[in-house]
């Protein structure tokens, strides 16, 4: 992170040819693509939502870089999830100076999951915590919640349009509910209900709305690597149970997926966390509830769903 606390003159700089204060829109940066999609749909056309991550790249291992510095030190205002899902975070955002960004931290108060796998990690005084799984996004009541904070952050920037904002929000609130809906019809009666993630368990809360059961080959950090006894352990349970499904994430590679289906004699289907979208996605205009439906999908082939 030496390069962010070296760019210190480079923002200075850059606030010279940074709109004037009352700009047409407000500017608003995030860090993962829900997010975006979720204030891009409250706020209209009155904010302009970008997304930190260039296409592709994946949130966990992402580092910024000077000019990305300047791009939030421009913002109006700062979505991110928090919990360790963004490692860089604190960072960037100590390399801005203190008050220019109105930052939101969507995961801050929330009741999140326990870390599956997660190891301890000191929280100060002599006292340990578990980490906190981060995928807050993926249980669409949850994005209810986000939703209505990235409403009061928008008017409290702007609060001659907080009745536009929330009626937009409510218009988006609508959809989640029926992709929910969706969901659940979709997911009461299917043969299996265990999610085999050959990867890391970032499907935990949508497991948890849906009374379905993740079981992933390590923890939350996608840098893990699995042993040989955890990849054992995750064969022996699918032969117990007859699981013929392999579940994996689709920014990362499928052969550990590929290696496990062959054990079984299975196969493999994908699943979006959807943190980031690729170029190619990106021209297709996809979306954070287009990636839902898919996983949906996906889920209703790989449990036998009827």
């Amino acid at each position: 992170m030496k390069n962010l606390r070296a760019a210190s003159v480079f923002i200075l700089l850059s606030f010279l040819a940074a709109p004037a204060p009352g700009q047409a829109k407000i500017r608003v940066l995030t860090s993962i693509f829900p997010l975006q999609e979720f204030a891009a749909a409250v706020a209209g056309d009155r904010a302009d939502v970008s997304l930190l991550l260039p296409p592709g790249a994946g949130v966990h291992t992402w580092q910024p870089r000077p000019s990305d510095i300047v791009r939030l030190a421009s913002s109006d205002l700062f979505i991110s999830v928090g919990s360790g899902l963004e490692p860089w975070l604190d960072d960037l955002l100590r390399a801005v100076p203190p008050g220019r960004v109105r930052s939101l931290e969507i995961s801050a108060g929330l009741a999140l999951l326990p870390a599956p796998g997660g190891a301890e990690g000191e929280a100060g005084a002599g006292h340990r915590r578990r980490p906190r799984d981060p995928h807050v996004w993926l249980d669409f009541e949850i994005d209810r919640t986000i939703i209505d904070r990235i409403v009061q952050a928008l008017s409290a920037l702007d609060l001659s349009s907080a009745g536009y904002f929330r009626a937009n929000a409510e218009r988006y609130e609508d959809r989640l509910g029926r992709m929910d809906a969706r969901f659940r019809e979709g997911l009461k009666d299917c043969a299996g209900r265990q999610i085999i993630i050959a990867g890391h368990a970032a499907f935990g809360y949508l497991a948890r709305r849906y009374g379905l059961v993740q079981t992933a080959l390590y923890g939350i950090s996608p840098d893990s690597q699995p042993t040989p006894g955890q990849v054992m352990k995750i064969i022996d349970e699918c032969r117990r149970a007859g699981i013929r499904t392999v579940f994996y994430e689709n920014s990362i590679s499928p052969d550990l997926a590929a290696t496990l289906a062959a054990e079984i004699q299975g196969r493999v289907l994908v699943l979006s966390a959807g943190h980031n979208l690729t170029r190619d996605e990106i021209r297709r205009g996809v979306t954070f509830l287009g990636l839902m439906e898919e996983n949906l999908k996906s889920l209703r082939d790989g449990l036998g769903c009827r």
